[in-house]
């Protein structure tokens, strides 16, 4: 319902009968064991992760459909690729909402392609946004930005850069694809 709400009130303030981009960055941290987590853990991480990209694309595609061209953007995660952040600390659930966030968006793709709209996902790494600057300082210099061949974290600008390359005319016949934003730390 909070989904909808924000489309009819992006619809009441632009005036509009038509979208030309979704961007959808739902996550959360966190959401890791099989073996060790409740359900309850594995249902939060996937209402949000996947869950959010899903009611978003619900809410908006008719909105998407209506435009000239239409453009979604879902995100995923370079975590989407494996599933842990390392052998003490698994991620299995966020590993595998992430995951599932580009078959939904090859998928997706697919089904809209004649519709005149394209789907893309990226798979940021390590970027610093305030989810990322909450793990531990000594975490983050010890274990993770050593593992980014660029040696640092990206900067959420490069992102939205990219995500901006995605909505214009010159990505306009590039769909299903699923980006790597992550300073080479996976190379697909």
């Amino acid at each position: 319902p909070s989904m909808l709400a924000f489309r009819d009130a992006v619809v009441a303030e632009h005036s509009t009968d038509h979208v030309n981009l979704l961007f959808n960055n739902a996550g959360i941290g966190g959401g890791g064991s099989l073996i060790t987590d409740e359900r309850a853990v594995w249902d939060r991480t996937f209402a949000v992760c996947w869950g959010g990209v899903y009611n978003g694309v619900r809410a908006f595609m008719p909105l998407l459909i209506a435009s000239d061209e239409g453009h979604i953007v879902n995100t995923s995660s370079v975590n989407g690729f494996w599933a842990s952040l390392g052998p003490d600390r698994p991620h299995t659930a966020y590993s595998a909402a992430k995951a599932g966030v580009h078959g939904f968006t090859k998928a997706l793709a697919l089904e809209v392609a004649k519709k005149n709209v394209t789907v893309n996902t990226i798979s940021p790494g390590y970027i610093g946004t305030k989810m990322v600057m909450a793990i531990p300082t000594d975490v983050l210099e010890s274990k993770i930005i050593p593992q980014i061949p660029m040696g640092r974290l990206g900067k959420p600008e490069e992102v939205a850069g990219l995500v901006a390359y995605l909505a214009s005319d010159e990505a306009a016949f590039l769909t299903g694809a699923n980006i790597a934003i992550n300073g080479g730390q996976h190379m697909s």
